[in-house]
């Protein structure tokens, strides 16, 4: 039992300047825009190189390209970057990634994506003992945006040439919004990923990189 000289609560709190009697502060408004803005930057920094933190969609027919689409996503709905090693299609496909977040974010509205380099599409779509290989390519049918980079690159079988002509197909023919990089020409393309994914990518705006590999001339 305590002591009726024992200091009450109050004083104790009052102390420690605590006053009960003060007024809690209020939660600031929430601001769903500050709120997204955070959000994708976050998940930018943690999908995005190292190397391309700081990418931006510089290139004129790419920038072109960006302000068809935003106008019109259906009727633009691809752009396929190609070019030589090392020409810059990585860079701006993260610029343009970046930016359509960025203007996603903007607006208040939800914006998913997803990117993945070919060969570890391939590998991923080799046959497993524990079956994975069937859904391998599941996660990018139906995503809002899809970067697949360095088309065609790497070690490919009939087998894994399936499930990327499935892909292009499957999103060409809903007018999805990807983006394809290769360093290949469309004859060698061709040889590699086949005649009828080849051919939906040409709807897609075809922008040539140009220019020498800017690794060695930094």
């Amino acid at each position: 039992m305590h002591s009726s000289s024992s200091p009450d609560v109050r004083e104790l709190l009052a102390r420690r300047g605590i006053d009960l009697s003060a007024p809690v502060p209020e939660d600031p408004p929430f601001d769903p825009i500050a709120w997204r803005l955070e959000h994708y930057a976050a998940k930018l920094a943690a999908d995005i190189p190292a190397m391309f933190q700081d990418a931006q969609p510089d290139h004129a027919e790419v920038r072109a390209w960006l302000t068809k689409h935003l106008a019109d996503p259906a009727a633009f709905p691809s752009l396929f970057l190609s070019g030589n090693t090392g020409t810059g299609k990585t860079h701006q496909s993260f610029g343009v990634l970046r930016y359509l977040a960025g203007v996603a974010a903007r607006a208040n509205r939800d914006f998913r994506w997803l990117t993945v380099t070919h060969p570890d599409l391939n590998a991923a779509a080799r046959i497993k003992p524990d079956g994975s290989h069937a859904y391998a390519v599941e996660p990018y049918m139906e995503v809002e945006f899809l970067i697949v980079d360095d088309l065609a690159a790497g070690k490919a079988s009939e087998f894994t040439n399936e499930h990327i002509t499935r892909l292009i197909d499957h999103r060409w023919s809903r007018r999805m919004a990807t983006l394809y990089t290769t360093n290949l020409d469309p004859d060698t393309l061709e040889a590699a990923i086949g005649e009828r994914a080849l051919s939906r990518l040409a709807d897609a705006t075809r922008v040539e990189m140009g220019g020498a590999d800017r690794r060695f001339n930094r």
